[in-house]
């Protein structure tokens, strides 16, 4: 994929102002801090919610990144890759604390109690659907996750979910061809048993 002179110009103040709010946030300025969080929140959210599928502990670990994040701002040291990429590596690393201490190694199915379905009838088949999907999206590694999260709900582009994980492009096409594979075998499977 190429660039235009314009990507390069957008995508470079993007980064120099990405690296001013953590200069800023290294010396505690509450704004900035209220800046990184309003930018990231959504997407830690997500990441860890469609990982453990309970939006209360989801909530908490989110929160939690960035008390993290706070606490080593500090030793991080920003290099033009997006700040979401080190606040996704707290994230896994508390979720990866949280499935072992809760000894779990997958998602739990969704609960949904239909309030947004626009049909009642339909009402079944949709929570069906979403357990299935939620439980496959359980069985793939996080890094599979993330990628299929970025792609698909977020709604990033290939090169940025590869800035986003600090991959190439190629390697996030490999991975999001791999874990979309996965979630096919998994669906597949589950239809037939």
């Amino acid at each position: 994929m190429f660039m235009s002179a314009t990507d390069t110009i957008r995508l470079g103040g993007e980064q120099d102002e990405e690296a001013m709010l953590v200069a800023l946030a290294q010396q505690s300025d509450r704004a900035a801090w209220d800046e990184i969080f309003e930018r990231n929140y959504r997407r830690i959210y997500v990441f860890v919610f469609s990982r453990i599928g309970d939006e209360h502990m989801a909530e908490d670990l989110a929160a939690d990144v960035f008390v993290e994040a706070w606490r080593g701002i500090r030793r991080f040291e920003y290099r033009g890759v997006p700040l979401i990429s080190w606040l996704y590596r707290i994230a896994r690393n508390l979720l990866s604390d949280f499935l072992k201490k809760r000894g779990r190694t997958r998602t739990q199915p969704l609960e949904d109690d239909g309030s947004h379905l626009a049909d009642p009838r339909d009402e079944a088949e949709n929570v069906a659907i979403l357990q299935s999907v939620s439980a496959a999206l359980g069985k793939l590694t996080v890094e599979q996750q993330q990628v299929l999260v970025s792609r698909f709900i977020e709604g990033l582009t290939l090169a940025e979910t590869a800035a986003l994980m600090g991959k190439k492009d190629n390697a996030i096409k490999a991975l999001e061809f791999r874990a979309l594979k996965s979630v096919r075998r998994i669906l597949g499977a589950e239809s037939v048993a």
